[in-house]
């Protein structure tokens, strides 16, 4: 009986023990759940410690319970253990005030119970609401499409962009970004983009970019943003633009234009005086401050170190931190004091409205002007009124195209501006409007050139020598620096002449017999620049490369190579680089004829000159000061003196010798003015001579290509 009492109370005190023990592991797989909770939702790194060390995704699920107020409360609904190694706890949390449930799966290891498994956490950052559909959603992401069972709040509303947290298939989360609807992008920087009404706006470092289309969205980059683009839509957090949402079309009517000093030498004015001839208006658009003036009334601008001050009519000063925009009343003009333009000189005044922005510690003038009548003073200021009405609308054309695709290029957006009014992009507003030129504009209103569903590239220069050069021998490839570049179908070598044969070009025999005869029939025969010449001794042109040579290899140094060894590598330039010039030498022609390698032999070093610009801005026919100038004659005869640059690479010479064989002089002979690629002006008033239309001068230069009206 004894031993009865003893078995019995030992089998009792056995499952007291095991009730304790099984309470206490329950109390420490709940206390461990929780503990991990707290610790996941603040970052905390001692959540990885209630971690196994192999448990899937990890990551993902530490990044997404660290999700702002992703979760408020976690309480522990059951505890089971399955065996003395594994257990499992259902835990309700608190989502958006709304109760989720899951299951942690625990795995013993020696003494400590760690996390095995949880549901798969997922987490997309800048998700795009794309579709709605009853309680399913669709999330448009960088990583693709992602669709959900809906359990998250109102904030699931088709076009919103935020933070999503998905539990399997379930949507638990979705925090939008704040947004702002923009009225007009104005300019683009690698961190900022600067809106018309509110300012500047800082970019996250990742922020993404989407457009809508056709019922539907797409990523796309950031060369997507284009300065004057309205109704984007801006998403923040944390004061950064985490995407933008751009429109779905946008229609380039308006141009603007940055506009240099007097004499193009800088974007950067130090002052900016200016007056309409109707009254206007002075806006600071961010800042919401207006001020009106009257007609003839200045306005002197300067730049601060907290942005622009102002002078007004009455000697009044006015700080302003933000761009100001200069509004003239009733389809006024401005008028630019403190610029000129032209020759001779004269004050130049802008149509549609003028903006002003203090940068590094000068000001940018921006003028942005409806793109018609932008060409207005575009086509007069790259040709002459005197070439008549169809070349007139050739050139219209010919910028109109040009002026679209800087448009969309976007080679100005950090400025706020499409193109600069320069050699750069195209001549503007450097000569006064034209009755001529304004109905060439107008005949061809809208049209622009395209190569199949692309804007073409519309190249132009003053004379071709009776043949055009192949683009890609002409530059370089913008994205691998290579040379040649990358060929385009309708910018390719052509015959210019109306009769006859071209000779094979790209030999020198062939070259010399084409570029010293005038007398080809040729549709530019009639420009002063169909052929040229120009002779330098040798001391002039020995002179001109010592200068020009490491210039130019400052300037680009992938094209100016030295001799070194076997190979021609890009090094530094002696500042003596020749010594005494011993030979000049064509390494390749094009197919035009035009020169792509050129090799200078010295003394001292020997040197290779690659692309026509690079030719053309080494060998310059300039006296360095000996007194005596350097004569270029032209075909008509005339003559220049000293001339900037080497008209083109169409071209041939004869280094002359003396008994001991030292070089005298070099007669350089040639034809054209101008890079050679695209449109002749020359050409086209000789094809219009021809009784050809603006649309076939158009095909004839741009072969392949179509005429289409953005409008």
């Amino acid at each position: 009986m004894k031993k009865t009492l003893i078995i019995i109370l030992l089998l009792g005190l056995s499952a007291l023990l095991g009730f304790y023990y099984l309470q206490q592991t329950k109390d420490e797989l709940a206390d461990n759940t929780r503990l991990f909770f707290a610790a996941a939702v603040i970052g905390s790194e001692q959540a990885q410690d209630y971690l196994a060390p192999n448990i899937e995704n990890k990551e993902a699920l530490l990044t997404a319970l660290q999700t702002e107020a992703l979760i408020t409360k976690a309480e522990i609904r059951q505890v089971r253990l399955h065996s003395y190694k594994r257990a499992s706890v259902l835990v309700d949390l608190e989502i958006n005030k709304k109760v989720t449930s899951l299951e942690a799966q625990f795995i013993r290891e020696g003494r400590t119970w760690r996390i095995n498994s949880l549901p798969a956490f997922t987490v997309l950052e800048q998700a795009l609401i794309s579709n709605l559909d009853a309680d399913q959603v669709t999330l448009f992401t960088t990583q693709g499409k992602h669709t959900f069972v809906i359990q998250a709040d109102d904030a699931v509303q088709s076009g919103n962009i935020g933070d999503a947290v998905a539990i399997e298939r379930n949507l638990i989360y979705f925090k939008a970004y704040a947004a702002e609807e923009t009225a007009k992008l104005l300019a683009i920087t690698s961190d900022a983009l600067e809106v018309e009404m509110s300012g500047l706006h800082p970019l996250a470092a990742d922020v993404v970019y989407f457009q809508p289309q056709q019922n539907s969205f797409r990523l796309v980059d950031k060369q997507s943003l284009l300065v004057g683009m309205e109704d984007l839509t801006l998403y923040w957090q944390d004061n950064e633009v985490k995407a933008v949402m751009l429109p779905e079309n946008f229609l380039p009517t308006n141009i603007r234009v940055l506009l240099n000093t007097t004499g193009f030498t800088s974007i950067s004015h130090r002052q900016v005086t200016l007056s309409a001839n109707t009254s206007y208006l002075l806006t600071d658009k961010a800042a919401k401050q207006q001020y009106r003036f009257t007609s003839g009334q200045k306005l002197s601008f300067k730049p601060t170190d907290n942005g622009i001050e102002a002078t007004f009519p009455d000697s009044r000063k006015q700080s302003f931190p933000n761009r100001l925009y200069l509004i003239p009343d009733h389809h006024g003009q401005l008028r630019v004091e403190t610029l000129k333009r032209g020759t001779p000189a004269f004050t130049p005044t802008y149509h549609g409205h003028l903006e002003i922005k203090a940068a590094q510690g000068a000001l940018l003038l921006v003028n942005e002007v409806p793109l018609e009548t932008y060409l207005y003073s575009v086509v007069p200021s790259e040709m002459p009124i005197s070439f008549g009405a169809v070349p007139l609308q050739v050139q219209a054309v010919a910028a109109r195209t040009y002026a679209v695709a800087a448009m969309y290029r976007g080679g100005f957006k950090q400025y706020g501006a499409h193109v600069d009014d320069s050699v750069s992009s195209q001549v503007y507003n450097n000569v006064p409007e034209y009755a001529a030129s304004t109905a060439a504009v107008n005949h061809t209103q809208g049209v622009i050139v395209k190569y199949q569903d692309t804007i073409a590239d519309t190249r132009f220069f003053s004379t071709s020598a009776g043949v055009t050069a192949n683009k890609n021998e002409v530059w370089h490839d913008e994205a691998s620096g290579s040379f040649p570049g990358t060929a385009v179908p309708y910018l390719r070598a052509l015959s210019q002449l109306r009769t006859g044969q071209l000779p094979d070009v790209t030999s020198e025999a062939g070259a010399r017999e084409f570029f010293t005869q005038s007398n080809r029939d040729s549709y530019d025969q009639n420009s002063p620049w169909f052929r040229w010449q120009v002779e330098m001794t040798a001391a002039e042109l020995t002179a001109v490369l010592k200068q020009y040579l490491p210039e130019r290899y400052r300037a680009q140094p992938d094209f100016v190579l030295t001799k070194a060894g076997d190979d021609f590598v890009s090094k530094e330039v002696a500042a003596e680089p020749l010594g005494k010039l011993t030979d000049l030498r064509v390494i390749r022609r094009g197919a035009g004829g035009n020169i792509l390698e050129l090799e200078l032999v010295g003394e001292k070093g020997t040197y290779r000159l690659l692309k026509e610009y690079t030719i053309r801005f080494t060998l310059r026919p300039i006296s360095m000061g000996s007194g005596k100038d350097v004569i270029l004659t032209r075909h008509d005869g005339s003559t220049l003196a000293n001339y900037t640059i080497l008209p083109s690479t169409f071209m041939v010479f004869e280094v002359k010798r003396d008994s001991s064989n030292n070089i005298t002089s070099i007669l350089f002979q040639g034809g054209g003015n101008g890079h050679g690629v695209g449109l002749s002006q020359w050409g086209s008033r000789g094809l219009a001579e021809d009784g050809r239309s603006f649309s076939e001068i158009l095909q004839h230069y741009y072969p392949g290509c179509t005429l289409t009206n953005i409008y």
